[in-house]
């Protein structure tokens, strides 16, 4: 078990291994786990490529190569986040092998020269020596100059073979689709027919029928969105979670920062205060007098200063006081835990007694008291139930405003993150976390005598959908002979629900300076979960002509009716103060986003995969909301 060892001891051996310091600071506790794999996960195959298995260790150093890309390119514009070369889940580090391979098999080179020509090229020549120097010291210089434009060339190559096949061909009428689907808006009168009202019209089941619907579903997690039922219980967990406001902290350390210190730092950093100039800095050469650095007045940046100044302050305070509190509590306690896991087990292997028990550490309420951090014990919350836990469900591993891109329930549902070891967590508005595991509840499958009602009921609500769609089949004949709107808020005992005007894609930004934006489905209020066939039905309504469909989950089927559409004209969008180009540019996005589907499919299919393979942890967490 020396990975056991050395994370446990980790503070004592870094001195001796330079190197897996690197690893600890460019890519998180979490990260320093999965580069290692732990005596109990071993190296496991996670896909088989052309007949050869993919071990974990593989994906590692592919995973340790776009993160330290990722960073070095967030570290030269915030704006692109850290996620410019791809994300790095198991699928997106299995393509970013594929692709790989296939840039190895087109003669694809990745050397250091073609990362540095890369890189003056997307700063538009704007890339110095000094400004890489400069860059890679903010990352503490962790990683050497050479290996770090190597790791991007082997990243820029692995995007290129992934856009080899050039731009899609976009017509006017997918323009207009595009245009059409963001502005035009429907509105309309809603009849909701409830198949719960239904389940006591169903007929009872018997008990081999309540066994055989058991025996189908028991091994199934539960999903809100899905019409058929779960009756397996997720994975949950329950986590200690100590907080601290970075924001509070950096205002009220702004207040009390004197004019001298503004100063004093004001003249340390003229560098980044330097105003553009059209000239060269060395214009007249030899008599830098003449031409000196044109620096913005400190009247002028005080308050940027004093802001930056501030949170930097407060950084570091979170960091001291953090680092305190896991050194002396929580990596002693988390240590103690797992030596005892480990004699246990041990001891077992050896059958013999263990000379350790098991007991597991104090809670932290009277720690955060003490250090005057925030303090919260969640519920047992299974993976998609974590949104219910505020600020810290999206918070991203690490305590810069830029985190790692890690989620919380990324770090704590992993499977090598084991109980009491801590994380730290920053959100988007500044809040810090410091949060550790106390249960972690597999999943399990519960005896049928545990859940027979649950089990009746499910079976019953099958039954019962016919039924609800009869009545809503019903409403909409007699709705359909008046040949007129809905007035009514209720019909035979039915709501009536009227939606606002509402369009079928919404415009979503990522928040870069070039960002065009992409469209998504919006929703349709007052509708829980509409799939694609309520979703066409609803915006293709027309004039007395009411629709019936039902909600993905069919727990509820809709009578539509037209209230009112707001057309969108092919002449407004060709317009002379039309959209047409930006509209041009999101069509041809989608196009090629349906493109790159296309072509990374057909990779995956040559690698020996199904072309929409997905890992199958990550298959279950899309399935449901529960993994």
């Amino acid at each position: 078990m020396p990975f056991e060892v050395f994370r446990r001891h980790q503070r004592k051996l870094l001195a001796i291994f330079a190197i897996l310091a690197m690893i600890s600071f460019v890519l998180s506790d979490s990260l320093t786990r999965m580069l290692a794999p732990s005596s109990n996960t071993g190296d496991p195959v996670i896909v088989t490529l052309k007949g050869k298995p993919i071990h974990r260790s593989t994906l590692q150093g592919m995973y340790a190569q776009r993160v330290l890309a990722n960073m070095f390119l967030a570290e030269i514009d915030p704006m692109i986040g850290r996620s410019f070369f791809g994300g790095v889940t198991d699928r997106e580090l299995v393509d970013a092998l594929i692709l790989d391979e296939e840039a190895d098999r087109l003669g694809i080179p990745a050397t250091l020269e073609m990362g540095r020509d890369w890189l003056k090229h997307a700063t538009n020549d704007r890339m110095t020596a000094d400004m890489f120097e400069a860059h890679l010291a903010r990352m503490n210089n962790q990683v050497s100059g050479a290996q770090l434009l190597t790791d991007i060339a082997n990243q820029v190559r692995l995007m290129n073979v992934r856009q080899m096949l050039g731009p899609p061909l976009v017509t006017p009428l997918d323009v207009f689709r595009m245009y059409r689907d963001q502005n035009e808006r429907v509105s309309a009168r809603l009849v909701e027919v409830p198949t719960a009202r239904f389940v006591d019209k169903a007929p009872e089941p018997s008990s081999a029928e309540v066994k055989a619907f058991y025996d189908k579903y028991k091994d199934v997690l539960p999903d809100p969105a899905r019409a058929t039922p779960g009756f397996k219980i997720p994975r949950q967990i329950q986590l200690e979670i100590l907080s601290v406001d970075g924001n509070a902290i950096a205002r009220g350390l702004k207040d009390k920062l004197s004019d001298a210190e503004l100063r004093a730092a004001y003249e340390n950093r003229k560098s980044e205060f330097r105003v553009r100039s059209e000239f060269p800095d060395e214009i007249f050469a030899g008599r830098p007098e003449l031409t000196p650095p044109a620096t913005r007045p400190f009247d002028d940046v005080r308050a940027v200063l004093a802001t930056g100044l501030a949170e930097e302050r407060a950084q570091s305070e979170i960091v001291d006081r953090f680092t305190k509190v896991k050194e002396e509590v929580l990596i002693p306690a988390a240590d103690a835990y797992a030596d005892a896991l480990d004699e246990i087990d041990l001891a077992k292997k050896e059958g013999r007694k263990p000379r350790k028990e098991l007991v597991a550490p104090p809670d932290l309420k009277g720690l955060a008291d003490k250090e005057k951090l925030g303090y919260e014990l969640t519920p047992m919350v299974a993976r998609g139930d974590l949104d219910r836990l505020g600020p810290v469900s999206d918070a991203e591993v690490g305590l810069s405003r830029v985190g790692s891109g890690r989620k919380l329930a990324d770090e704590f549902f992993d499977p090598r993150k084991g109980l009491y070891e801590p994380a730290e967590l920053t959100d988007i508005l500044g809040m810090r976390f410091l949060v550790r595991k106390i249960k972690d509840a597999p999943p399990r499958v519960p005896p049928l005598e545990e859940i027979r009602s649950e089990v009746i009921t499910a079976w019953k609500l099958e039954r019962a959908r016919p039924l609800a769609e009869k009545a809503a089949l019903a409403i909409a004949d007699q709705i359909k002979k008046k040949a007129s709107t809905i007035k009514e808020t209720t019909i035979d005992g039915y709501r009536v629900v009227a939606t606002p005007p509402t369009r079928r894609k919404q415009l979503n930004f990522l928040g870069g300076r070039f960002d065009i934006g992409s469209s998504t489905d919006a929703p349709i209020p007052d509708v829980l979960y509409p799939d694609e066939t309520f979703r066409d039905a609803f915006f293709t309504l027309k004039p007395n002509e009411p629709a019936v469909a039902p909600n993905q989950p069919r727990s509820i089927y809709y009578v539509l009716v037209l209230d009112k559409r707001e057309p969108a004209t092919f002449s407004a969008l060709y317009a002379p103060n039309g959209d047409e180009y930006r509209y041009k540019l999101m069509s041809r996005q989608e196009a090629l986003r349906k493109l790159d589907d296309q072509w990374m499919g057909y990779l995956r299919k040559e690698a020996g995969l199904p072309s929409d393979w997905i890992p199958p942890d990550e298959a279950r967490e899309n399935a449901s909301r529960g993994v």
